[in-house]
């Protein structure tokens, strides 16, 4: 102990004596600081076991004693066991309905998981897409319009709705979800107003602007009543790859026959909502 403090006084000493830079001369005072701090603790724990034994010092409470000390309010011990006192006059306990009661929670806990989410039914997707085998032409149906005495507008429309497959659940704008349409009769088709003659349709003989050809509704119609059926359909078709692609599942032929009965077409009707389609026509203004 003793030589400890000689070394400490020495080390500040030379210090304060012999360093002469000042972060040098506060590091050796700091580290003789230091050194008569712990021989300062070493003495005064050699007076301490001197005047009692460590055993009192250190010594941990026993249970018996922690017993016998108060505890603060809020944190006593509570007991384990909590028993209640049951009156004379209580009614007494239906052991056969509280049996029924945990019978039903069990039959409703297994119906519960037995109920389907109807998310589940399309693997968890909020709208349905289109899959390859739905655009497979063996999923298709055929339809047959005659052309009889209708519109050629609401026909077009209608005829360009199954094309598309907007009718359908399954549509979708990019997909082939569409069916095929069968138009016979296409000379007989009818227009309202003074279109026969204003009407005009324009065609290039050789790709070239000044090779134009103009014909009327009346003339196209005699000359080639299938062009007027697909032009208006074909206007109202996606521009592009799909809509060429759905363009070629329009057959229009002049006359009632048509030669695919073979896929059993279906009749379509213009009935309902469409019946404006075979309403007649007007010739002129009113």
């Amino acid at each position: 102990f003793f030589f400890s403090i000689v070394c400490s006084l020495f080390v500040m000493a030379t210090a304060l004596l012999h360093v002469e830079a000042p972060a040098k001369r506060m590091s050796l005072a700091c580290v003789a600081s230091g050194v008569l701090a712990g021989a300062a603790v070493v003495m005064v724990g050699l007076f301490i076991k001197d005047a009692a034994p460590a055993t009192q010092l250190f010594a941990v409470p026993t249970t018996a004693a922690m017993t016998r000390i108060p505890m603060a309010t809020g944190m006593q011990q509570r007991p384990s066991v909590v028993t209640y006192a049951i009156p004379d006059d209580a009614p007494p306990v239906d052991e056969a309905a509280i049996a029924e009661e945990a019978a039903e929670a069990v039959i409703e806990e297994e119906e519960e998981e037995e109920r389907v989410n109807p998310k589940d039914l399309f693997d968890g997707q909020k709208t349905y897409y289109p899959k390859l085998a739905d655009t497979q032409a063996d999923k298709k149906l055929w339809y047959a319009i005659d052309a009889t005495d209708l519109r050629l507008g609401r026909m077009a429309t209608e005829i360009a709705r199954i094309l598309r497959g907007s009718n359908k659940p399954m549509y979708h704008p990019a997909m082939d979800v569409g069916d095929y349409v069968i138009v016979y009769n296409a000379e007989k088709v009818t227009v309202s107003g003074n279109k026969r003659t204003q009407k005009l349709y324009r065609r290039h003989t050789t790709g070239r602007p000044g090779s134009m050809k103009v014909e009327t509704f009346d003339q196209l119609q005699a000359r080639v009543p299938e062009r007027i059926v697909e032009q208006a359909v074909k206007g109202m078709l996606p521009k592009g790859i799909l809509g060429r692609q759905l363009f070629r599942h329009l057959k229009v032929y002049k006359g009632p026959e048509h030669p695919h009965a073979a896929q059993n077409p279906i009749e379509f009707k213009f009935e309902g909502k469409l019946a404006k389609a075979a309403e007649p026509v007007t010739r002129g203004r009113p």
